[in-house]
């Protein structure tokens, strides 16, 4: 009865994701995510070529990147608030529910798994001394790893007190940070016989330990309902989830940017948007992000090809991604009452989206410095001016048009 309820659930949720994927894996975004994906492997090929001989560094990078990557992926309960109330006569046949849930919450890190061995091969093989061969050994052991992660999580969902949890992911974040070690310190096969014995051991030790303790249905509920949160804040990036509300907070320490607005006619909705942007946590988090994300990489890049990349991918997605600041006032009844033109509330959008990828296009330029001569530096420079001043003239009124018709 379990698995039936568990293979509804994930009918149900899998109809529900792809409703959205097509709005996320869009041409455009599409073609974007190319041309990141072959900046970066541009830039990490011409940095193996420069890597002379042994690297000690390199196998800590590995260290790192493996314990980090057992982190990604949550597990997906599918548990419902009524499921507190309903499914609480049949919690000994739950056992089976999780076990279907451990399973499929497994597909996801699999894979990122099989990615990034892949993409740091070619660095420990270049400079660690390993081959390519011992690829398939990094994979399963990782991978046995995950699964004992996500045996924990389901173990979690017994415990009461959030201190004995915090006490398990210490444990095991130490015992995967020394078994990963071992793999790429001494050697691949000793750590992947070492992930087999920690599996073999702490798996004895919580089927003792759970066999006395009970599900904590509310604890459940909550973990599901924050998994599902984040998953709709990516999805909101392309399009409006009904299921999420976004949050809005006062910051007050930034009114001095509103200040420089003249209260003019002309100036209505671009005051609107300049306060939504700077209040909604849902346009300023996205566009604080980008732009940490853009000047890391770049600042940890060292081609004035990349540099190129960065800005016009990260400026396409911050543009792209704050074109829905266009109707965020549309369920305000009173700013039809405004003695305003609509073509205003398009340029007050362009106004303010040149300036904001003005800024960042320029923090972009600023972390590059050290790796441009001045002349490069002029070019690009140049290339944010032309790009922004295309996005905002030509891309943004026919992107809102197509908006529209889609809402009507």
């Amino acid at each position: 009865m379990m698995t039936e309820i568990w293979k509804q659930r994930i009918r149900h949720h899998q109809k529900r994701m792809m409703k959205y994927l097509k709005y996320i894996f869009n041409d455009h975004f599409v073609i974007v995510c190319l041309f990141l994906v072959g900046a970066m492997g541009y830039a990490y090929s011409n940095y193996l070529k420069t890597i002379a001989g042994y690297d000690l560094k390199s196998k800590l990078i590995g260290v790192v990147v493996f314990t980090v990557v057992l982190n990604i992926g949550k597990l997906a309960t599918l548990i419902q608030p009524a499921d507190a109330v309903f499914m609480l006569p049949k919690e000994k046949a739950m056992e089976g529910y999780f076990k279907q849930a451990k399973r499929r919450s497994l597909g996801l890190p699999v894979f990122i798994i099989v990615l990034t061995v892949g993409v740091l091969m070619p660095l420990l093989v270049a400079s660690a001394g390993f081959a390519f061969s011992d690829t398939l050994y990094f994979i399963i052991t990782l991978v046995i790893l995950k699964e004992l992660e996500l045996t924990n999580q389901v173990s979690n969902l017994k415990i009461k007190e959030a201190k004995e949890w915090r006490k398990i992911k210490a444990f095991s974040f130490i015992f995967f940070l020394l078994i990963n070690s071992l793999a790429l310190f001494v050697n691949p096969i000793i750590g992947l016989l070492g992930a087999v014995i920690l599996t073999i051991c702490h798996k004895n030790w919580l089927s003792r330990k759970d066999d006395s303790l009970t599900y904590q249905w509310e604890k459940m509920i909550d973990n599901e309902t924050n998994r599902m949160k984040t998953i709709y804040k990516f999805i909101n990036l392309f399009t409006d989830i009904p299921a999420l509300k976004g949050a809005v907070k006062r910051r007050a320490y930034l009114d001095i940017f509103l200040k420089s607005i003249k209260k003019e006619t002309n100036n209505v909705f671009y005051y609107l948007f300049a306060r939504a942007f700077l209040r909604g946590t849902e346009y300023s988090g996205l566009y604080v992000r980008l732009t940490i994300i853009a000047m890391l990489l770049s600042g940890l890049g060292n081609s004035f090809i990349l540099s190129i990349v960065l800005i016009i991918v990260f400026l396409y997605l911050t543009g792209f991604q704050l074109l829905p600041l266009y109707f965020h006032f549309d369920n305000l009844s009173l700013n039809l009452l405004y003695p305003v033109k609509q073509i205003n509330k398009v340029q007050a959008l362009k106004r303010l989206l040149f300036k904001l990828m003005a800024i960042e296009g320029l923090l972009i330029i600023l972390v590059s410095i050290r790796h441009l001569s001045l002349m490069e530096i002029g070019m690009l420079i140049m290339i944010v001016g032309v790009f922004d001043l295309s996005f905002c003239s030509l891309y943004l009124p026919s992107r809102i048009n197509k908006m529209l018709k889609i809402r009507r």
